[in-house]
């Protein structure tokens, strides 16, 4: 019985030629399929589900990651304490033993550039001023009524303290002692005296806050912590925020309270600062004197990766640098891109599966038959 014999793999082979070294192969179809398991679809299935959790979380944690602020910047924190000012300020102005009638007073002089000066009246916070870049400081403050020790401490922007300045003592009596309210009835008036020095009613009134050297955007809140404490109730606050504009708060009691104001344009001063004096009064006529700071700038062009300027610190000498990243609509645009990018890839996957499933049930019937067809031979 004569067997029929295949043919040559040869002769399966049809060769095109395209050019004159050149040929290019084609093989004629058999019929024969690749099962679909072949493609490890559950593989990359899960990958593309991992890469989407990844992508659910990104998003989230960029439309609601708190550090990113009002202007659309991302805010970086980081702990570069740096060396302390080697120089110590020294005050020029008052001078040892002057005395003083009226308030508030000038305190000035000379300190290490790039330095903020730290006002201490009694051992008591009094006052800050930035050192220019002359060298040189000035800042008023109010005096305790009958002696009054000041010194000055110098700070590095990331809040390292330097060495203190040369202590300087004066003195303060009013030429007109304030006159409280009378209360009709005789000795009713609180006062005490001050080892025969003036005549104060009531407590001292004492203004004060804890510093930190902060950096803002234009546009972005600035909010300042602070505290009255002494004197008697209710009391006034008026604010010359050094842009022009002037504000007026009343406090029914003693105790924390805060201020805000959005400064529209760059500080004049150097570094962008702007000279922040704040007047508390209580109802008794008594006066507290505080003068701040506040460093005030344009926020970074949206493709910035960089920022130059001043940032924020705290008293642990920690800085915060807000827009020197990407801004959020910056990371928004690249979310974007690659969403689109990984739903192509979703579809993808899934349309070359739909079409080897398809191909696969059309030729299944084919299959079938050539088995059939081998059998019987």
């Amino acid at each position: 019985m004569k067997t029929r014999s295949k043919r040559p793999a040869k002769k399966q082979l049809r060769a095109v030629q395209t050019s004159r070294h050149l040929h290019v192969v084609h093989h004629r179809h058999t019929g024969h399929v690749t099962h679909r398991r072949t493609t490890s679809y559950p593989v990359l299935a899960m990958l593309l589900l991992i890469v989407g959790v990844f992508l659910v979380s990104w998003t989230r944690g960029v439309k609601a990651d708190p550090l990113v602020t009002r202007q659309g910047s991302y805010s970086l924190t980081v702990s570069v304490p740096g060396p302390p000012p080697s120089q110590a300020a020294i005050i020029d102005v008052p001078h040892e033993g002057q005395k003083f009638t009226s308030q508030p007073i000038t305190v000035s002089g000379d300190c290490p550039v790039d330095t903020y000066e730290v006002l201490y009246r009694n051992g008591a916070f009094s006052g800050v001023a930035l050192c220019d870049y002359t060298g040189h400081y000035s800042m008023t403050t109010g005096l305790f009524p009958g002696n009054n020790q000041l010194k000055v401490r110098d700070f590095s922007p990331t809040d390292v303290a330097g060495p203190w300045s040369n202590t300087v003592n004066v003195s303060y009596n009013p030429s007109q002692p304030v006159t409280p309210p009378s209360t009709g009835e005789p000795g009713n008036n609180p006062s005490t005296t001050n080892s025969g020095g003036p005549k104060v009613y009531g407590e001292p009134l004492i203004f004060k806050t804890n510093f930190v050297y902060t950096g803002h955007y234009v546009g972005q809140a600035t909010t300042w912590q602070l505290d009255i404490e002494g004197g008697e109730a209710p009391y006034a606050v008026s604010v010359d925020w050094g842009d022009g504009a002037q504000s007026l708060v009343s406090r029914s009691r003693a105790g924390n309270f805060t201020i805000t104001h959005i400064y529209q344009k760059p500080g004049s001063g150097y570094r962008g600062s702007y000279v922040t004096k704040f007047t508390a009064s209580d109802q008794n006529g008594n006066l507290g004197f505080l003068q701040l700071m506040a460093i005030v700038n344009n926020p970074p062009s949206s493709t910035a990766h960089g920022h130059a300027g001043i940032g924020s610190t705290n008293g642990n000498g920690q800085s915060g640098s807000s827009g020197g990243i990407l801004t959020k609509s910056y990371l928004l645009t690249i979310l974007k891109y690659v969403w689109s990018s990984y739903l192509f890839a979703v579809l993808l996957l899934l349309s070359f599966w739909l079409g080897e499933r398809r191909e696969y049930q059309r030729l299944k019937p084919l299959l079938k038959n050539q088995r059939k067809r081998v059998r019987h031979a």
